[in-house]
């Protein structure tokens, strides 16, 4: 698998060992064989058995539908791959409803349509459609070696998640540039709701230009090695070189990831550094100085004058309380996006330059870091509800207004039924009043 949740794919990971021995041509490369072909049976004995068939299809006796009901056996989830599954199901709920909550939390309350916020909405547009199209297929990927979905969506969905990790990564980078203009340089810099729109448009153009490459080689493939042409173990792989895999993936990682988190890195110390290390507001204690020179001049008695400074450094105490609750969320974000594509990065890096040795337990690790970036667009909103109080006063206003809603339409079809039923008690047919 070629996009970046396939970067460590069962095609590209380690030798097979004895069921592709038995089930593929004697002269099939280890190189071309997937990670989970390595049934634990005793093959031989059965090669053996069916031997004394009289039809043998194939070289070792085996028919069609037996080698069919072979490879089919072989993906069929495992217990452990059920457990996966379910996981997957969890992150599907709740990154489609988080994210919507998100959305919609933002459209209704008008003073949460803040510059930050934007990118928050954006976020949560980029994770919600890539939960909502990309994970289901490839799920089914992960767990059965197959690709089952044609070569258009080969295409569609590789493209797509890497555009949503884009997205993703790009929003984080424009939002810890806002709030680092915005805090550390107030009054050389003005925040305004079009240019987070303009840099909204830019982020998805930027996005949707990437990888362009890779969804120009993506490809389905079929094993070759197979002596029954059947569409079990098909591969969404892309077909240029391995090394210029290589380099496309190198120039991934850091782009999409080392780059940008060092730069957020950067500039979130310099905005916690600004937050925590005086109990003003950068470039607020400035305004209101110049207000009071204002009014001073207008000559207002000492007492006005007083209540003008208590009043601004109570909104000042407000406005850094919640500059820095929002600073911690931001950071949160970052930190959960660092953590939850990692092992994603390294296992690609390892990939390349190490000989990873095929087990149950990297196979494991690396469907669960394919996982754990599915989880991180689920995540977010979790981290809003706990970190920010307008988010959950508004996420809780919405599930309330929903269940309302729907408690009133329950009760509204009841007494329609009530009081127009369909049959009388004779058992005739009655028809509702229109």
């Amino acid at each position: 698998m070629s996009s970046f949740l396939e970067l460590v794919s069962p095609t590209m990971m380690g030798n097979s060992s004895t069921f592709d021995a038995n089930l593929t041509s004697p002269t099939a490369s280890p190189a071309d064989t997937s990670p989970r072909l390595d049934l634990d049976l005793d093959v031989g004995e059965m090669f053996l058995d069916a031997g004394n068939a009289s039809n043998c299809t194939n070289d070792y006796c085996v028919s069609d539908e037996d080698y069919i009901d072979m490879i089919v056996n072989h993906i069929f989830p495992t217990r452990y791959e059920w457990a996966l599954i379910a996981m997957h199901c969890v992150v599907f709920v709740v990154g489609l409803v988080g994210n919507a909550l998100v959305c919609v939390a933002v459209y209704r309350n008008h003073t949460m349509r803040t510059v930050t916020n934007y990118f928050i909405v954006n976020l949560a547009v980029a994770d919600f459609m890539v939960i909502l199209f990309c994970l289901p297929p490839s799920v089914v990927w992960d767990v059965t070696e197959t690709w089952f979905m044609g070569m258009a969506l080969c295409k569609v969905v590789l493209y797509f998640q890497t555009v949503s990790v884009a997205v993703s990564v790009l929003t984080l980078t424009f939002i810890s540039v806002d709030r680092w203009y915005a805090i550390c340089f107030p009054l050389q810099f003005r925040s305004t709701t079009k240019r987070a729109k303009v840099a909204i448009i830019v982020i998805w153009l930027l996005a949707l230009s990437f990888d362009i490459p890779e969804l120009i080689v993506l490809k389905t493939q079929r094993r070759p090695e197979l002596r029954v042409d059947t569409l079990y173990l098909t591969q969404c792989v892309s077909s240029w070189t391995e090394s210029s895999d290589m380099t496309f993936h190198a120039v991934k990682a850091l782009v999409l990831y080392t780059l940008p988190l060092l730069f957020m890195a950067v500039a979130y110390c310099q905005i916690v550094r600004v937050l925590w290390s005086s109990d003003n507001i950068p470039g607020h204690l400035e305004t209101v100085n110049q207000r009071v020179s204002t009014y001073d001049s207008t000559a207002l008695n000492s007492t006005r004058r007083q209540t003008l400074n208590s009043n601004a450094n109570t909104t000042t105490e407000c406005q850094l309380r919640s500059r820095r609750k929002a600073a911690k969320m931001l950071v949160a974000v970052v930190i959960m996006f660092a953590v939850c594509y990692f092992p994603v990065h390294l296992l690609n890096i390892l990939r390349y330059t190490v000989n990873i040795p095929q087990t149950d337990v990297t196979t494991a690790i690396s469907s669960l870091s394919h996982w754990l970036c599915y989880a991180n667009s689920a995540v977010n909103p979790v981290i809003y509800n706990f970190m920010s109080g307008k988010f959950r006063r508004e996420f809780k206003r919405t599930i309330l207004q929903c269940a309302s809603t729907s408690s009133v339409r329950h009760s509204y079809r009841a007494t329609m039924a009530s009081d127009y039923p369909l049959t009388s008690t004779s058992g005739t047919v009655l028809r509702r009043p229109d």
